[in-house]
C-alpha cells in the first residue's frame, strides 16, 4: 500500500475520526501529522496531549500547536479534591487566536484535536473549522460517539467518517490534500 497512488477525490475535505469515550485519537492525528510533514505538506492545528506535573493532583492538559511545536496549558491543577471544569479559557482562546492566524497564513491541512461540547454548544474552534472550511483548507478532526449528532448537525452531510485507522486517516488526508502517494513510513499506532 505504501507506493500505491491516491486519486485526489471529490471526497469532502472535512473528515472526523470517530471514537469511543475512552478511545484515544490524539496519538493517531500526532501521527498523522508527523507522516505528512515529510512530504512537503503545511500542516497546521492542535493535537492534546495529557503530562503529569511533580506535585499536580491531577495530570494536566495541553495542546501542541503543530505549525512550530508550542505547547500551549489547557488546565489548571485546581486541588486535589475541587470538581468542575479544571479548562482555562484564556489558554483556549489563545490557542484559537494561534490557530486563526495559521489559517489565514495558508495551510494544506488542518489537524484539530476535536470537535466536542464546546463546539457542539457553538463555541470552542468551531468558528476555526468554519474558517478552514471556507478558505478551502482540508480539516481532519475527532469527535467522540456522544457529539456525533451535533457534528452531523454541523457539518450538514459536508463531512466524511473516519476510523480510529492511521492508514484510513493518511489515504483520505493523501486524497484531499492531492499528495499522490502515501508516504513512505506509516506509523500503525492501531498495533502499540
Amino acid at each position: 500500500m505504501l507506493d500505491e497512488p491516491i486519486a485526489r477525490s471529490d471526497m469532502p475535505a472535512i473528515a472526523a475520526v470517530r471514537a469511543d469515550a475512552g478511545e484515544s485519537v490524539d496519538p493517531v492525528l500526532a501521527e498523522i501529522a508527523a507522516a505528512l510533514r515529510p512530504c512537503g505538506l503545511r500542516i497546521g492545528g492542535i493535537v492534546q496531549e495529557e503530562h503529569q506535573d511533580s506535585g499536580a493532583a491531577r495530570p494536566g492538559t495541553r495542546l501542541r500547536d503543530l505549525s512550530d511545536g508550542m505547547l500551549i496549558q489547557i488546565s489548571w491543577d485546581r486541588g486535589r479534591h475541587a470538581r468542575g471544569c479544571r479548562l482555562d479559557p484564556g489558554a483556549l482562546a489563545e490557542a484559537a487566536r494561534r490557530l486563526e492566524d495559521t489559517v489565514e497564513a495558508g495551510v494544506d491541512l488542518l489537524i484539530l484535536n476535536r470537535f466536542g461540547k464546546s463546539e457542539s454548544e457553538g463555541a470552542g474552534l468551531r468558528t476555526i473549522i468554519e474558517r478552514a472550511m471556507l478558505a478551502g483548507v482540508p480539516v481532519l478532526t475527532a469527535v467522540r460517539n456522544e457529539y456525533a449528532a451535533a457534528w452531523d448537525d454541523f457539518h450538514g452531510g459536508m463531512a466524511v467518517w473516519l476510523p480510529i485507522d492511521t492508514n484510513a486517516v493518511l489515504a483520505w488526508c493523501c486524497a484531499v490534500t492531492g499528495l499522490g502517494r502515501m508516504p513512505a513510513r506509516i506509523f500503525d499506532m492501531s498495533a502499540s
